[in-house]
């Protein structure tokens, strides 16, 4: 199956890095034309990330998001696209900060959609979401009751003021954690084939990346080749 690529932005940060990015699948074997959603009226990274996933879904393909603030290894797109949903799982990160420890062997790494904390993951730097996923999310409320409640997004609104607006990670995770079906899970994918960059983040000005800061990055470890991939519980 064809992925579709979707690259989400905003205005300031229209051609610091999309070009790059899109341009590392542009012609890739397996991929749909890239697609880039801007956040031109800002509404912040949850509404933003919410129509992003839209457009990619339209075509019924597994969406490949990508937020900018992405550094893309040249081995990304062919790992990706041989890449196969196991079953049960919703969505595989290729950028990691926190569900698998730094120096894991490579794999396929199994984890609750709700995160090493019981509070949903971090950051959807670059998702592979499953296209019946990604259709069921564009679907869903994103701030319904049940999401508003929720510990993490609570936690989140108290910690950076912002009303809950630039949580996407967290109310992705919620939602896949509670979508009917069976794909409820969480992969890893180790090594991580992006790299979080970028020394300040746009949604919450004033914060370096820190805790944030990619494990397992593909570069730092050439050594560790992923030729045929299994799911670990590990």
């Amino acid at each position: 199956m064809t992925l579709q690529p979707v690259i989400l932005t905003t205005p300031q940060r229209r051609h610091e890095h999309v070009d790059a990015i899109a341009a590392a699948f542009a012609d890739a074997e397996g991929f749909a034309d890239p697609l880039v959603y801007c956040d031109e009226r800002g509404d912040g990274a949850a509404i933003a990330t919410r129509e992003a996933l839209a457009l990619a879904a339209a075509g019924g393909q597994h969406a490949l998001f990508l937020e900018d603030d992405v550094l893309v290894d040249h081995e990304a797109p062919a790992t990706i696209a041989a890449v196969e949903f196991p079953p049960g799982v919703a969505a595989i990160t290729f950028c990691d900060m926190r569900e698998v420890s730094e120096f894991a062997p490579a794999g396929l790494y199994r984890r609750s959609a709700m995160g090493a904390d019981g509070r949903g993951w971090w950051g959807n730097q670059a998702l592979l979401i499953h296209r019946d996923v990604a259709a069921a999310c564009v679907q869903a409320d994103w701030f319904s009751p049940e999401i508003e409640s929720a510990r993490g997004i609570l936690v989140h609104k108290v910690t950076y003021d912002d009303d809950g607006r630039n949580c996407s990670d967290i109310r992705l995770a919620l939602l896949i954690h509670a979508l009917p079906g069976d794909r409820h899970d969480y992969a890893v994918h180790v090594p991580s084939l992006f790299k979080h960059v970028g020394h300040e983040s746009v949604c919450f000005p004033g914060r370096s990346i820190g805790e944030r800061e990619t494990r397992n990055w593909i570069a730092d470890r050439r050594s560790y080749r992923v030729d045929s991939l299994g799911v670990r519980d590990d």
